[in-house]
């Protein structure tokens, strides 16, 4: 996917608008890392031979770039540009032209080096580091889903579905419908369910199910007393959420990819 591509975007801002492109300078085959290296967290015990597994712990992804200048020589202005592209001091949005839809969140790390010929002919190198083991999809935001009995789009069941390698906690937006509770049943998912109580009419509920971050609209109120703790998690593959309660409902999430 990314040795193959011919250019990449970082930043907001494609490879392409510097005339530079992404080239291999490896003969024969090529590697890519598919999944980040994992550490395994083990204690060992005197006289034990067999240490006790703990957990795992992924470490950030890294990306090597090679990208060379097929159009045009190395200026001293397009150098500077380049610098103010790369040299972030913050994750920026990273993809390939070979899958746009993967995108990970990067910086650059140990430095850029510019390999050349000493007449500004040559290629530049340099390492991404993400700020996660995972690639993600762009943004996907659903239309608004009218949970309230009496319309003509009425349904009490919604379907999300998960292409991606590892579940996701979608940000979920509830405008109440008249006074009461809402519950959300991923029937996909064990029958889990994400519950809030003592809802008002018109109240706006906003809920971050990655963060665990619970607002809503009425001042000085604090929903977490009324919630039950349970983030709703959506499960590889298609998901079916069943509505208890009346209101407007709408999620936003992004695939986690390996």
């Amino acid at each position: 996917m990314i040795r193959e591509s011919l250019y990449f975007s970082f930043a907001g801002r494609r490879s392409t608008e510097f005339g530079i492109y992404n080239v291999n300078t490896e003969g024969g085959l090529l590697s890519e890392q598919i999944v980040a290296p994992r550490t395994i967290n083990e204690v060992s015990v005197r006289n034990n031979p067999k240490p006790y597994f703990i957990d795992t712990t992924k470490e950030p992804k890294k990306i090597s770039l090679n990208f060379s200048f097929l159009e045009e020589k190395m200026t001293d202005e397009l150098e500077n540009e380049i610098i103010r592209w790369l040299d972030v001091d913050f994750y920026q949005p990273l993809f390939f032209s070979e899958n746009i839809d993967r995108v990970f969140y990067a910086m650059p790390v140990e430095g850029m080096d510019y390999i050349h010929n000493c007449i500004r002919q040559g290629y530049i190198t340099l390492t991404m580091r993400c700020d996660s083991p995972f690639g993600y999809s762009h943004d996907i935001t659903t239309p608004w889903y009218e949970i309230v009995k009496g319309k003509p789009t009425y349904k009490d069941t919604i379907e999300i579905e998960n292409r991606g390698h590892h579940p996701f906690k979608p940000e979920i937006w509830i405008q109440k419908v008249g006074d009461g509770d809402i519950t959300i049943h991923n029937l996909s998912n064990g029958l889990k369910k994400t519950k809030l109580t003592n809802l008002k009419d018109g109240e706006e509920v906003y809920i971050d199910c990655e963060h665990k971050i619970i607002e809503s609209s009425l001042p000085n109120i604090w929903r977490y007393d009324d919630f039950n703790d349970e983030y709703l998690e959506i499960v590889y593959g298609k998901n079916l959420l069943k509505i208890d309660g009346q209101a407007k409902i709408k999620f936003k999430y992004r695939y986690i990819f390996s």
